[in-house]
């Protein structure tokens, strides 16, 4: 038996980010506005949205701390402040780090313990707060899903907290909110959706219907990633990255991922690399590694591509200049021994459509560039 959940309410399109105050609305009577601590501000976006906020007369208490990879002492300092200002709505502004760190405040604002508590397997019991997801990037998915990936900053640790209480009540997937994007951001974020989207396609727990959003979202990215890539006011190819987005979020909300992702966390956080480049990275040498046993996958991919579906990949890396991102993990051999074991550890790697080995994870980290 499978069954299928996403966020309660999404809402497509360009300029759709104009509901967003008449949505909040409905959903409570003060809200907390989660971001970053630039880019929204300096793209204008977080006044845009304000403005749309105060038109339906709803006060709003910003929390824009938000850091790269939110760290467990970001969310605590977010949950306090929405108890102490009677938050009763939260909403999430930007990448895949501010809707996740929104969605952990509205999931644990009525929990005791800190977070750090539900990081390490606590359960979450009580009722969360309804949330608003905006994203302003293509990549995380985060929109779509009931996880929230967090980092802690002492023990160097990214990790998921999830419930099912922390699905979004609303997500608004606006591409216009996505041409401020530089093409850093872009190529990172949106080889990560891309990721994602081929990932969960392949998991063992696929289904035909989460199969037909994740081959839907890798058609999308591979056809629309380049030209977002190159031409950021690209309306129709950010349109289109945004709905491989939202579509491969919703996948592996369902389906799951895979030894990219297993493997990316531990790598991210022990090497300060960022989460997308570090996934577009292990790409090649994972999908090397499930070839023979999701070949027919691949080569549905392949005939998208135009040609092999890895050296594809591989091309696109170079092609977005996420090859130079990198230059060999910056770590000593004692936390490559703890990158292999945080990796096997990760649910993620479960769901690889080929067992995995430690003598496998050295092998991945082995053939990146560097």
């Amino acid at each position: 038996m499978h069954t299928f959940q996403t966020a309660r309410e999404i809402v497509t399109g360009l300029g759709c980010v104009r509901c967003a105050g008449t949505r909040a609305r409905a959903l409570g009577t003060r809200v907390l506005l989660v971001t970053g601590r630039r880019a929204m501000r300096a793209s204008g976006t977080t006044d845009a949205l304000l403005a749309l906020l105060a038109d339906a007369n709803l006060p709003v208490v910003l929390f824009e701390e938000v850091e790269h990879d939110p760290d467990l002492a970001t969310i605590d300092a977010g949950r306090k402040l929405c108890r102490d200002e009677a938050c009763d709505v939260v909403i999430g502004l930007g990448g895949g780090s501010a809707i996740d760190a929104a969605k952990a405040i509205a999931g644990l604002a009525h929990e005791a313990s800190p977070t750090v508590a539900y990081q390490d397997g606590k359960a979450i019991t009580a009722p969360a707060l309804p949330l608003v997801a905006i994203p302003t990037t293509s990549g995380t998915g985060s929109e779509a899903t009931k996880v929230a990936v967090l980092t802690n900053a002492a023990t160097r640790v990214k990790k998921s907290i999830r419930a099912d209480t922390m699905w979004p009540a609303v997500a608004i997937v606006d591409p216009e909110l996505t041409v401020s994007c530089p093409p850093a951001v872009t190529a990172a974020s949106g080889m990560d959706a891309l990721v994602q989207a081929i990932e969960s396609f392949t998991s063992i727990h696929a289904t035909p219907l989460t199969d037909a959003l994740a081959y839907d979202a890798a058609c999308r990215l591979i056809r629309a990633l380049e030209a977002a890539y190159d031409d950021g006011q690209n309306l129709d190819a950010r349109e289109q990255c945004a709905y491989g987005s939202l579509q491969a979020g919703m996948a592996l909300a369902n389906a799951r991922l895979g030894a990219v992702h297993g493997i990316a966390h531990p790598l991210g956080a022990r090497c300060g690399l960022a989460h997308g480049v570090a996934c577009a990275l292990l790409m090649p040498p994972v999908m090397r590694l499930n070839a023979p046993h999701v070949g027919d996958k691949y080569a549905r991919l392949s005939a998208v591509a135009g040609g092999d579906i890895i050296a594809f990949v591989e091309r696109l890396l170079d092609r977005l200049g996420l090859l130079s991102a990198f230059h060999g993990p910056s770590v000593s051999g004692e936390e490559v021994v703890s990158i292999v074991e945080e990796s096997m550890a990760s649910g993620s790697l479960k769901a690889n459509p080929t067992p995995v080995t430690e003598e496998d994870v050295m092998d991945i980290l082995e053939a990146l560039p560097g």
